[in-house]
């Protein structure tokens, strides 16, 4: 068996799975959105990945927490076969909603447990502040505040910087942007994880979550109406959402806590699998 560096299992990916939401009050131009998803029982933990991402990114969380939880990785609209929103300019609560829309679909009631990576941090933040009742727990990793703090200049930069990264597609995005999202100590394994990852983006949901992305400041949308317990970790090797980002989201949020780990770039339940399903058990299933 290929074993990550830090020892976990590198096993199967889980079938792609696809369920029907209503299209119409969600804003979706089709119906269908798809996951992957392993384990059973009482508890849910739903994955929300980030904007060069997909449901793949979780593959030692759906295998390692699949012992004690549910755990469901979503593909936003737009992403690995979900059908997209009909609006260029998506909002974050656009994304919210359709992720309560996929917990319903797949028969989740009440709270879940949220684990956000990037994109999907900001996204999390929003779920929680939106829906409380959704939400028992939020952890944020490479944690995103999203990009309207940056000022117009700032913003204008980044969406230009985003259609040019994908404008010859996610096999040339993979090429060309992966090694920004890990540490520089990062190995070839986890490399190819990531390369492979990535290269599954479809250039206009990306744009799509660029637009949503583009709206958002998580410190002052969302931060001061989450009340589930949150955990925010940033890699010290983060260049992407670098750690003081991470620390002032989680200072914004009530009670939250804020991890800055050594040797870890953007994508840590991807780099260190290990240390991220410890984190994960104990704030999602107590185990401490």
């Amino acid at each position: 068996m290929t074993l990550h560096p830090d020892g976990t299992p590198v096993t199967p990916l889980p079938d792609l799975r696809f369920t029907e939401v209503d299209a119409g009050p969600l804003g979706l131009s089709g119906r269908r959105l798809s996951f992957m998803e392993a384990g059973r029982g009482a508890t849910t933990i739903l994955c929300l990945h980030g904007i060069g991402a997909n449901s793949t990114g979780w593959r030692f969380v759906l295998a390692g927490l699949s012992d004690a939880a549910r755990v469901i990785a979503w593909n936003a609209p737009g992403y690995l076969m979900s059908d997209p929103f009909l609006a260029e300019r998506p909002r974050a609560e656009d994304y919210a909603d359709a992720a309560v829309g996929l917990l319903g679909a797949l028969g989740v009631e009440g709270p879940v447990h949220v684990a956000g990576s990037s994109f999907g941090s900001m996204l999390g933040a929003c779920l929680a502040a939106r829906h409380p009742g959704r939400v028992a727990s939020l952890t944020l990793m490479g944690t995103s505040r999203g990009q309207r703090w940056k000022g117009e200049d700032g913003r204008a930069a980044m969406l230009a910087m985003r259609r040019a990264s994908v404008a010859e597609g996610g096999v040339a995005l993979a090429r060309t942007r992966s090694d920004k999202l890990v540490s520089p100590r990062t190995g070839p394994l986890v490399m190819d994880l990531v390369r492979t990852m990535v290269a599954a983006t479809n250039p206009a949901g990306l744009m799509q979550a660029a637009h949503a992305t583009d709206q958002v400041d998580v410190v002052e949308d969302f931060a001061p109406r989450i009340a589930a317990p949150t955990l925010a970790i940033t890699g010290q090797d983060d260049v992407v959402n670098p750690p003081d980002v991470g620390r002032l989201i989680a200072e914004a949020i009530p009670g939250a806590r804020f991890l800055s780990p050594e040797g870890i770039g953007h994508l840590p339940e991807v780099e260190a699998p290990a240390q991220t399903l410890a984190l994960l058990r104990a704030q999602a299933l107590g185990d401490r």
